[in-house]
């Protein structure tokens, strides 16, 4: 859906995410993307999160 792209709502819902679902009880969060995407990377990065590449074969799908 490109006409929502650039508004930052990746961004706020991974930053509202990771602050509510602790409070849930969650211990873990994981979320990915393709390597390809770096804007998504950039979102992940932005908001705190970690970045790693993870080698292996890409999921079919």
């Amino acid at each position: 859906m490109p006409e929502h792209r650039g508004h930052g709502y990746a961004h706020d819902l991974l930053v509202e995410a990771t602050h509510k679902l602790p409070d849930e009880g969650v211990d873990r969060i994981v979320a990915g993307t393709d390597q390809t995407n770096v804007l998504m990377a950039a979102h992940f990065a932005r908001a705190g999160l970690p970045v790693v590449a993870v080698p292996g074969p890409r999921p079919s799908g």
